[in-house]
């Protein structure tokens, strides 16, 4: 089966650049669907659900731009205890390929019935989708989740997923067992986003999202479910970030990598525009270079 055999639906909330993601969308499936301002993921997730007139349906979200080739792949539609197809989706500021921000396609009855984010029964599904069964990642990347539009929207992302990636299996461990506790997929993705940003527009701002997320969630007593609220999160921003200069958010940057170092291991670097470029480019290098050798 081919992805375009199910309805595409377009889920956004207030990012910045969701018109022109969409309008992009359109041109490439002009059928595209649309659900808007709809509050929490569950809900969101769900009125996509009841929007679909087919069985399945693929979401896109708002902040990711879809690469073409996608719609061409061959879908294994056989293995019927999967019910959310996931692919990865690369990041625009630091290079990470991963499910955050990539496609999904959702059985619709499925997502009708699951209870996640605000709905959730199960701890460990109170911020995150990926703890439901019947969930298939892929490796392949076929979309650009474009996440620096905005100095806001970059820090909610590396605000986000600086408290996920210090969750095990979606639920909080004591702050000495983080190291030893927590998949080291989400130690390298949780590094790349506390450190790679400042060659890029409003990269700054995802660094020091990420190492404030995993410093509040692991070294305060703040209740991080929160983290799924995204009206709290522009509070928490226009508080802590928004009157912050450059060399500030700089300073915060330095600070918080001491407490992290010294609280809970994690031993990052400040690195300006030039290193953080550096780094990515070995990054790119190296994926690009494991493609070539595991393609042969």
């Amino acid at each position: 089966m081919k992805p375009l055999e199910f309805d595409v639906i377009f889920i956004s909330y207030d990012e910045p650049n969701a018109e022109e993601n969409f309008a992009d969308l359109c041109d490439k499936v002009p059928w595209t669907k649309r659900v808007h301002g709809v509050k929490g993921s569950d809900a969101a997730h769900k009125a996509a659900a009841d929007l679909s007139d087919t069985e399945w349906f693929l979401s896109v979200d708002a902040d990711n731009v879809v690469d073409t080739r996608f719609f061409n792949i061959d879908l294994d539609m056989s293995n019927k205890k999967v019910k959310v197809f996931s692919w990865c989706g690369r990041n625009s500021v630091n290079g990470l390929r991963y499910g955050n921000g990539g496609l999904k396609l959702w059985h619709r009855d499925f997502v009708q019935n699951m209870k996640t984010h605000e709905e959730a029964e199960d701890k460990r599904a109170e911020v995150d989708f990926c703890w439901e069964e019947g969930y298939q990642a892929f490796p392949q990347v076929y979309s650009e989740s474009v996440i620096n539009k905005t100095p806001y929207q970059a820090w909610r992302a590396g605000f986000r997923e600086g408290v996920k990636m210090t969750l095990a299996d979606g639920v909080k461990v004591p702050a000495a067992q983080i190291k030893e506790s927590i998949w080291w997929h989400n130690i390298h993705r949780l590094r790349q986003w506390s450190t790679v940003g400042a060659h890029v527009n409003n990269g700054i701002y995802a660094v020091l999202g990420a190492r404030q997320g995993t410093y509040m969630t692991n070294m305060t007593d703040w209740d991080y479910i929160q983290v799924r609220d995204f009206e709290y999160l522009g509070e928490l921003y226009n508080k802590k970030v928004k009157m912050l200069t450059p060399d500030a958010i700089i300073e915060e940057i330095k600070k918080l990598g001491n407490e992290l170092k010294y609280g809970l291991g994690l031993d990052w670097p400040y690195m300006d525009a030039q290193l953080s470029q550096y780094t990515l480019d070995l990054y790119e290098e190296t994926i690009n270079l494991c493609r070539t050798y595991y393609n042969k």
